[in-house]
């Protein structure tokens, strides 16, 4: 039997370009672990951030380097046209406030559902695991075409087009485990080092594991080199941990963060270092207060109910850490004490020791170069037949949907490109 197509990856992209083909087809969709979706029911904590609200040109730059270059494929299947498959499929969706947009339900299993139901309403059959050993090929006669051959322990099938969807080296527990490059490798097809991404970021001489799960609404964080080069910023949440640093500024630069690079930290980016010197002196002359009330006061102001910018146990570390006794009154505090406490604040910089590993990343940097593929259909350039989507890719976004979107965006053009060629 020699099917019409075989999808090698029961992931969010490999679903999606099963659920998302325009006529039936006599398929299956191979997967090594035993059952489907396993990183997809991860996503958002269980919950499925599926994609991000606004408009998608705003997209590009959430994708690091290679933004620019898959814009035709966001631009085909659109934030708008994942929120309509899933709403005319009966998944209500709702945007919170931060633009993320997750099944009303908050159930990442409502939307794996929806894609297994929809991939054998259009004829495919699931076979698990069945982790692929090899891929071969061979030219039909008379024809630009071939028959693809996937090996997968004692079982051979063969297809006329094949579909690579699976996935990179993150959450490797679930099957993303990177092992499909070896073959890939094989057949001379070109990919970037994989590298972990979405991952904290632990330095040397970390000083608040105390203070874990302190987090900031906005932070700044630069990446420098070795020689003070700043090589990127980020402006977004900041999440203290008991071992280093995490939240979605650091969690999206982790793309470009390696070890014994620096990274500094701004935890109140709403003030220049040389106002706050100058308001806090102003208001320290003759203040009778205690030193950590009056900086709560000037950080977090008096409103009630909110939560705070800087949280009173953090400025009392970092008073600590700039040699402050914050139990003292706030007029004996000495310029030089404010000078290091504001450069703790705005300028707080440490040395990489090293960023999480793949059994934590959210996703994977790096993997098949775009110059393998023909980005208006996502099909291999070296093999006619073969086609690629989602993370096996060398694609990576930011945190709050920009993955799934993309996982959606390929999965679908690829569905569309391999039935019409």
């Amino acid at each position: 039997m020699i099917y019409d197509l075989i999808i090698i990856g029961a992931g969010a992209a490999g679903l999606f370009a099963g659920a998302s083909l325009p006529s039936p087809v006599k398929g299956l969709i191979l997967d090594q672990k035993a059952s489907p979706g396993k990183k997809l029911l991860m996503s958002g904590a269980g919950q499925c951030n599926l994609t991000h609200g606004g408009n998608i040109k705003d997209f590009i730059s959430h994708y690091g380097q290679n933004g620019s270059a898959i814009r035709t494929v966001l631009y085909r299947f659109s934030n708008r046209a994942v929120i309509d498959f899933f709403e005319k499929r009966g998944i209500s969706l709702v945007e919170r406030e931060d633009e993320k947009i997750f099944p009303k339900s908050l159930k990442a299993m409502d939307i794996l559902n929806v894609l297994t139901e929809s991939c054998v309403q259009n004829g495919l059959e699931f076979r698990f695991s069945s982790p692929v050993a090899h891929i071969s090929f061979e030219k039909l006669p008379n024809e630009d075409s071939r028959i693809f051959t996937v090996h997968s322990g004692e079982f051979i099938w063969s297809t006329k087009k094949l579909l690579i969807a699976s996935g990179g080296c993150s959450y490797p527990a679930s099957g993303s485990d990177g092992s499909l490059f070896r073959i890939l490798k094989r057949m001379d097809i070109s990919f970037k080092p994989l590298v972990p991404s979405l991952v904290p970021v632990y330095v040397h001489q970390y000083p608040y594991k105390d203070l874990s799960g302190i987090s900031f609404p906005n932070a700044s964080v630069a990446v420098f080199s070795d020689k003070g080069k700043k090589l990127a910023e980020n402006l977004d949440a900041l999440l203290l941990t008991h071992k280093g640093f995490s939240g979605p500024a650091i969690l999206n630069l982790s793309r470009s963060i390696s070890q014994d690079l620096c990274v500094s930290v701004n935890y109140f980016p709403l003030k220049q270092k040389e106002i706050m010197i100058k308001e806090l002196s102003s208001a320290l002359t003759g203040n009778p207060k205690q030193i950590l009330t009056l900086l709560n006061e000037y950080f977090n102001g008096m409103a009630t109910g909110q939560p705070a910018v800087l949280p009173k146990r953090f400025l009392e570390a970092v008073c600590l850490r700039a040699g402050i006794d914050s139990t003292t009154k706030a007029s004996q505090l000495r310029h030089s004490q404010l000078q290091s406490f504001a450069m703790l604040i705005t300028q707080d910089r440490y040395r990489v020791v090293k960023t999480g590993g793949f059994e934590i990343a959210m996703v994977t940097s790096g993997g098949v170069e775009l110059s393998e593929v023909n980005l208006k259909t996502m099909e291999s350039k070296k093999y006619p037949g073969l086609y690629f989507a989602g993370e096996v890719l060398d694609v990576d976004g930011d945190t709050g949907g920009y993955n799934l979107q993309f996982a959606f965006s390929s999965g679908n053009l690829a569905a569309n490109s391999l039935i019409s060629h």
